[in-house]
């Protein structure tokens, strides 16, 4: 496993499709600190503000897209689509 870098977990949810989103963000985040969960859902480590993220992303939203992004500390999952040992690497 690669080196996990200082950073906190992001929730990214749009309201459509993510694959421009998901471009932009491979952008200026390692391939291995993104996760796709759903159509409309990504999971991103980063130092990165999740304001300095919704301007990043607004760019690239379709029209009438819209996006939340939550930064948070405690989570729980459960699922083959939640990748429970990528979360732990990031978690506390």
């Amino acid at each position: 496993m690669s080196k996990i870098e200082p950073g906190t977990l992001k929730c990214i949810i749009a309201a459509g499709e993510t694959h421009a989103l998901l471009a932009a963000l491979s952008e200026r985040v390692r391939a291995g600190d993104i996760r796709r969960i759903g159509l409309e859902t990504l999971l991103v480590h980063t130092e990165s503000e999740p304001a300095e993220l919704r301007d990043w992303l607004s760019g690239v939203l379709a029209e009438g897209q819209s996006l939340l992004v939550v930064e948070f500390e405690k989570w729980s999952g459960f699922g083959e689509g939640v990748d429970r040992e990528w979360l732990l690497a990031r978690g506390h």
